[in-house]
Order: C-alpha cells, then structure tokens, then sequence
C-alpha cells in the first residue's frame, strides 16, 4: 500500500468514526499498563529483542517516521501524549509515550507487534507499509518520549533472560 493510499485510509476510518460516533467495545479508563497485543501474541512479542542500536542516526531516522511517513503523529500527538487529531473517538485513546510506567513495562517486541498488526483499540496495521528497520526506528524514537523509563525497560529486559 502506497503511504498515499495509507493516509487516505487513516483520513477516511477517522472521519467514520468521527461523524457517525462508533466507539470500541469498551470502556474508557483503561489502565495504560494493561497490553494490547493479543493475549496469544503476548509472550513471543515480549521475546523480540530490537536489533537496532538506539544510537542519535536511528533516533533521528524514527522521528522522521513518526512525524512523517508513519503517521503516528496523527494520533499520538506533536508531544507524544496521545492526544492527536486521528486518535480524538478513540476509547481508550492511543498510548501516551510520556507514561514513564508503560514505558518501563512494555517491551519493544511488542511495540513491533503493534505497528505492525494494530490492535483491536484503534490503532491501524501498518504491516509491510513500514520496514521492519523503520518500525525499529520509529520505536527507538518513543522511547525517547519516556526517557527517565528507557534505562529500567532495558535493565527489565536484561533480566529476562
């Protein structure tokens, strides 16, 4: 799918859910640590390991992504507090970046589960619309949202294994 064609679907599926009121089948106040990979998902997500180092050149490459071809910034927001245009109907809302507690529980494997798949909360399949280095990137970069977390994520994932 050409990220035209992507930006059209995002636009059109939020523009639907805007206008006729459709909400998820669940309720609001969701707790930001609660998963949302498919619970048969879950563990082999959690196994991946991010093979892209979190060096200045990815985090640049995956603001790039965020702010452009990924789209994300439509629904995460400018600050990364999901509190953007796309995701405004959605409920729960999309994931706030700056939780330092959700970044310090979710692990990137299944972050990369995320974009890749989407979940059942909103939140759009990107599948082969990104690389796999790119969903990598752009993960590096949310990091960067819950920076006082990143050093306990990586410590939790060490641990692991």
């Amino acid at each position: 799918m050409k990220r035209s064609d992507l930006l059209k679907l995002l636009t059109v599926t939020t523009l639907a859910f805007l206008y006729i009121g459709v909400r998820p089948a669940h309720g609001g106040g969701e707790d930001p640590l609660v998963p949302r990979v498919p619970e048969e998902k879950l563990a082999s997500a959690k196994l991946m390991k991010n093979p892209v180092v979190a060096d200045a050149k990815s985090i640049a490459a995956g603001r790039e992504i965020y702010y452009g071809k990924g789209l994300c910034v439509n629904c995460h927001g400018e600050s990364g507090k999901g509190d953007g245009p796309g995701g405004a109907s959605f409920d729960p809302g999309p994931r706030n970046f700056t939780n330092t507690a959700w970044q310090a529980v979710r692990t990137d494997g299944e972050l990369f589960t995320a974009i890749t798949d989407g979940t059942q909360y909103g939140m759009i399949a990107f599948g082969d619309n990104l690389t796999a280095k790119e969903k990598w990137e752009v993960i590096n970069f949310i990091r960067t949202f819950g920076a006082g977390a990143v050093a306990k994520n990586t410590s939790a994932k060490s641990e692991q294994k």
